[in-house]
């Protein structure tokens, strides 16, 4: 929301991954705080705690808003292990996603779509229900 101007900082906005690990719930919480500490390698939450406010605010700083592709538009993201746990765990629903090394990581996406160009989709063969043509018939069989 902060990238969209929507906000001006991720505290702003109520349901966000900022505010649950900044101030977490009481109950019910989403974020299993001890294994991110042991994944990141931190002895303590204050640690991920101070940790996370310093990374979020030195990228605020400097203003770089832009999207990064491995968090918004990837599965899964993390080691060979994980990704592939994560596929695992889709089953049939993960036909067609293929992991891939980029960096020191692995990527877990899904693979575009025949009739998808890198930057737009195709639809030469749609019909769309709001756009119908007058006559039908005429239309499916000439």
């Amino acid at each position: 929301m902060v990238r969209s101007g929507v906000v001006k900082h991720p505290s702003e906005w109520e349901c966000c991954g900022y505010n649950e690990i900044q101030n977490p719930r009481q109950r019910k919480g989403i974020i299993d705080f001890e294994r991110l500490e042991k994944l990141l390698g931190f002895e303590t939450y204050d640690e991920l705690k101070t940790a996370h406010y310093k990374w979020v605010e030195s990228v605020l700083q400097a203003e770089s808003h832009s999207r990064e592709a491995k968090w918004t538009q990837s599965i899964a993201v993390g080691s060979d292990t994980f990704v592939e746990k994560v596929k695992n765990t889709l089953g049939f629903r993960a036909r067609g996603r293929k992991a891939h090394h980029v960096g020191e990581t692995f990527e877990l996406r899904e693979m575009p779509a025949a009739y998808e160009t890198a930057n737009s989709r195709t639809f030469e063969n749609t019909l769309f229900w709001d756009h119908s043509p007058t006559n039908l018939k005429q239309a499916v069989f000439t």
